[in-house]
């Protein structure tokens, strides 16, 4: 019916469901593996976000596309963060043209535009985060 999970709990998959049943409560255990599933998701997630947004920033000499980093909140295993721009603590120097192109409609060339990361943001990462959650969340539970 299911196989037992190295950290002590029965999977068993019934109807195309996973069900995880457990010998002796271990929710503690199934809490952080799945905490820490859901951070690896969210973190492939911010990176091919990333990835689409940096074939949309205009790009000139490549300093602003240089600058997109996705960043991890050290006290929030979930949230991360999306920019261009530099400054702060992102090790890249401020680049500050990095609100106006991405804020005013230009004739940018290539198929570069502005909101270039808004627009991602928007359209793209929502599915990426489905789409690596339920990846990593299958590698974990099965």
């Amino acid at each position: 019916m299911g196989s037992i999970h190295p950290n002590g709990f029965i999977v068993a998959h019934i109807n195309k469901h996973v069900v995880i049943m457990w010998k002796r409560w271990r929710g503690d255990i199934l809490k952080r593996l799945t905490e820490q599933s859901a951070s690896k998701a969210v973190n492939r997630a911010s990176e091919a976000t990333l990835e689409v947004a940096l074939n949309q920033v205009p790009l000139d000499e490549g300093t602003l596309s240089e600058s997109g980093i996705v960043r991890k909140n050290p006290s929030d295993l979930l949230e991360y963060a999306v920019s261009f721009g530099g400054g702060g603590n992102t090790g890249f120097p401020k680049v500050p043209y990095a609100v106006k192109w991405h804020e005013t409609p230009a004739n940018f060339q290539h198929g570069r535009k502005h909101n270039y990361l808004r627009d991602p943001i928007k359209t793209f990462a929502p599915g990426a985060v489905n789409k690596e959650l339920k990846k990593e969340l299958a590698k974990t539970w099965s």
